[in-house]
């Protein structure tokens, strides 16, 4: 599957694929350029990631910063795992 964001409808973004090492940066640009280019989400559906990393946490961390108000729907156990872990588990549920 390609990672990818594709905005829903309304406030409503999707992130697929893969959240990894390989994928952090190019999604970065990518929400960086969309953030630039459209009205913010006021929500991130994760319901399609299959997979994800340190670095994946990572980014969802920094779309946090870059977007206060975004909240993260349907988020991967694993990645709930991770954010535990990390001590950052505050950020995904906000």
């Amino acid at each position: 599957m390609v990672t990818q964001f594709s905005v829903g409808d309304g406030n409503v973004w999707r992130l697929s694929g893969n959240l990894t090492f390989t994928t952090a940066n190019n999604l970065l640009v990518e929400f960086t350029t969309f953030v630039s280019s459209n009205s913010l989400p006021q929500v991130l559906d994760l319901n399609e990631v299959e997979y994800v990393d340190s670095a994946g946490l990572a980014l969802l961390v920094e779309f946090k910063r870059q977007a206060k108000q975004i909240r993260f729907s349907n988020i991967p156990s694993k990645m709930l795992n991770l954010a535990a872990l990390s001590g950052v588990q505050d950020i995904l549920s906000t």
